[in-house]
This record gives C-alpha cells, sequence and structure tokens, in this order.
C-alpha cells in the first residue's frame, strides 16, 4: 500500500484518471473506473452517445445543433412529429441546462423558472445573440417525453453482470423496483457493450404513447440505488464485492414497493445541551 491507499474508486474526476492511470500502477494504486478513458469521453458526450444507438429502438428522436437557424429546424421537424421538444447542451449532468420548449407560453421562464419551461422564440433569440458575441454552442433538441421515469441500477465486473434492478418512478415519493423488467435487457446489453464496471445506472422515460426511450448512462450510482438494499436487492454489497474481485451474481425475483420518507432529527449544540440540563435542575 502507497500513500494509504490501495484501492481508489473516483466518483469524480474520472476521465482525468483514466488518462492517468499509469501514475497510480505507478504508485502501487489500484483503480477501478466504469470504463477506459474513450468510453467514458463519449457517455459524457450526449451527441455521441445518441449517435451510437443509430438505429436502437431505444433511441429518442434527436438533432444536435450549433446554430439559431438549426435549432429553429430541429424544434420545427419535433412538431412534425407530433409531440413538443426540450432542449439540453451536449455536456452535462444533474438536469443543468434543460428546458421544456412550450409554445403556448412566452413568459413561463419568468413566471416560473424552476419549471425549466421556455418559448422556442424566446430561446432562438438567445441563441442569436449568441452567435452574435462569437459565443459557440452545442445543443440537442430532443422529442419531449412526458411520461415515466426509470432507472437501471447495476453492479458489473468489468462488463459481467452481476445484478440488475429497474426503478420506476411512480410519483414524487414512490418508487416500485423489480428485478424482472423489460428495461434490464437493454441496459444490460449496452453494459456489456461497453465493458462498463462498477455501480452503473441507465436512464430511461416514457415518451407520450408510453414507449421507453433512453436517456443516458451514468457511469456512476444513481442517487436512488440505496433503495435497492432496502427492498432486499444487495445493491451496495454488490459494488463492494466487484471492487475486491468477489462479486456473485444477484439473481433473486424481487418486485416490491417504497415510499421514501424523509426523517427530521431534532439536533442540539453541546453548549445548548448543558444550559437546558442546568436550567431544568434550578
Amino acid at each position: 500500500m502507497t500513500h494509504g491507499i490501495d484501492i481508489l474508486v473516483p466518483q469524480r474526476g474520472k476521465l482525468g484518471v483514466a488518462r492517468g492511470l499509469d501514475r497510480f500502477a505507478a504508485a502501487g494504486i489500484r483503480v477501478h473506473l466504469a470504463a477506459d478513458a474513450d468510453t467514458l469521453e463519449l457517455l459524457d458526450d450526449k451527441a455521441a452517445f445518441a449517435n451510437s444507438l443509430a438505429g436502437d429502438p431505444y433511441l429518442c428522436p434527436t438533432r444536435v445543433v450549433t446554430t439559431a437557424a438549426a435549432f429553429e429546424d430541429a424544434v420545427s421537424a419535433m412538431a412534425g412529429l407530433g409531440g413538443a421538444a426540450c432542449v439540453k447542451p451536449r455536456r452535462g449532468v444533474y438536469g443543468a441546462g434543460y428546458w421544456t420548449l412550450d409554445a403556448d407560453r412566452p413568459l413561463a421562464h419568468l413566471a416560473d423558472p424552476d419549471a425549466r419551461r421556455i418559448a422556442p422564440e424566446v430561446y432562438a433569440a438567445s441563441l442569436r445573440r449568441a452567435e452574435e458575441l462569437g459565443e459557440p454552442f452545442s445543443l440537442l433538441v430532443m422529442e419531449y417525453l412526458p411520461g415515466q421515469e426509470a432507472s437501471v441500477d447495476i453492479v458489473a465486473d468489468r462488463g459481467a453482470v452481476m445484478l440488475a434492478a429497474a426503478r420506476i418512478k411512480l410519483d414524487a415519493n414512490r418508487q416500485r423496483i423489480l428485478t424482472r423488467h423489460a428495461l434490464i435487457a437493454h441496459a444490460t446489453g449496452l453494459v456489456r457493450r461497453h465493458g462498463l464496471h462498477g455501480a452503473i445506472n441507465v436512464q430511461y422515460k416514457q415518451d407520450r404513447r408510453g414507449e421507453w426511450r433512453i436517456l443516458e448512462i451514468n457511469a456512476r450510482a444513481a442517487g436512488g440505488a440505496s433503495y435497492c438494499d432496502e427492498v432486499g436487492i444487495p445493491f451496495c454489497t454488490t459494488w463492494i464485492d466487484a471492487v475486491m474481485g468477489k462479486a456473485r451474481p444477484f439473481t433473486a425475483d424481487i418486485d416490491a414497493e417504497i415510499i421514501a420518507v424523509t426523517r427530521a432529527e431534532r439536533r442540539v449544540e453541546p453548549a445548548i445541551q448543558k444550559e437546558l440540563a442546568t436550567a431544568s435542575q434550578a
């Protein structure tokens, strides 16, 4: 062991770590990454990832735009398919920069910014101004997906799937978690195709017809992955076992519903506790 570290499982800065693996190896540190540098770059680039899925029935209609004119053309094309459109940056995490395009509400972005709705002509005007200022942009215009969301939580050992569970978000607080679901076959196929390793999350959403569309592959665990453990699916344990080289496939048939509960705990600083105790004894 060198520098007090023998195994490193990076969750941030993964691409930089992947490009410097030789330095970690020289220091005697074993690194567990979700993928090699080229694959991490592909998963981070939403346009490149969409292109890699050409012909996949789960692919959402998508256009990459780098000009205001191309943006307007893409929005018109999505409208021609019979649905609304949305837009997001080519690169980004946690939904940063996402907007639903709402032609019927020109003041939506001012009335309720948190709803992330904006009129396409307002968005296009901003893009034209960016062009005037020489500010480049690369965006994805996609079909808006109004249906249910789903996440497939996966633990893999260098492309071999050890555990997979689909979490269907029923509402803001309830999720159904299953180890048998049609999305699992698609998600695990992508994991094998890219040789992914460790904790992985594949996100999907339903279109207006109820068909599932893939959003992205996250080379990390999802925030809700720990819900799997709560219903008897050993996500965290299997992840640790994969790092330690002793993971075993989890094949049990689980179908459970979980309700997220927020628990508040009363915390009192030690100094205040002492004052309260003194006052109670007086």
